[in-house]
């Protein structure tokens, strides 16, 4: 956890690698307030899913818009 920047963030905590084991991009979504940024968990808010759409684009980016509509989609239709 620590290592891929995720040291005191809570669960769920996740981050995308690459084949070699480096970050691409965590679950920490950077604010104004925040630029370290707070772990999004589970995301559920707006923010959160378009920070979990980020990430994925960051991490596949051979990914479909379909693909990526699809994910989205279902996250906005999730009830806590």
């Amino acid at each position: 956890m620590e290592k891929l920047g995720g040291r005191n963030a809570g669960l769920p905590f996740f981050a995308f690698l690459d084949g070699k084991g480096g970050m691409i991009v965590n679950a920490k979504r950077p604010t104004e307030s925040e630029p370290e940024g707070r772990n999004i968990g589970h995301p559920f808010a707006p923010e959160e899913i378009a920070w979990f759409m980020k990430m994925l684009n960051k991490a596949a980016p051979k990914m479909t818009q379909a693909e990526a509509q699809k994910i989205e989609t279902r996250l906005k239709q999730q009830k806590k």
